[in-house]
């Protein structure tokens, strides 16, 4: 029977995990040339998988993308650019300077002391 417990947990864990993520959109900076740290967060519309940050030769963009058109090409037309370096990423607000948001880095950090702190007294 305690063996049944050790892998409750974990099971929990990863399935509250998937139903957290399945409803809810994701989040993405979006601004056009902001003069300093683009601030405004938006969620995403369903068809807007992926968070985009390119730099132009003049502008920045900040904003919700397809991750299917995150390429140089598709972009350089798209935005009209000649010259560009861009990221795209799927995590929530993983276009802003500081990369991956706060709270996506503290529940990477918390899940498994979560799950020592469990093994623990079981």
């Amino acid at each position: 029977m305690e063996s049944k417990g050790r892998f409750f947990l974990p099971g929990l864990l990863l399935i509250l995990s998937v139903l957290c993520q399945s409803g809810y959109s994701l989040q993405c900076y979006t601004c056009l040339n902001p003069g300093g740290k683009c601030t405004n967060v938006v969620n995403c519309t369903a068809n807007h998988d992926a968070c985009l940050h390119v730099k132009a030769e003049t502008r920045s963009y900040y904003q919700c993308w397809r991750l299917e058109n995150c390429n140089f090409d598709f972009l350089k037309k798209a935005l009209g650019e000649k010259s560009l370096t861009y990221n795209c990423c799927q995590n929530n607000l993983c276009n802003g300077s500081d990369g991956m948001s706060k709270m996506g880095s503290t529940i990477l950090l918390v899940t498994p002391l979560l799950a020592a702190f469990w093994s623990l007294f079981i």
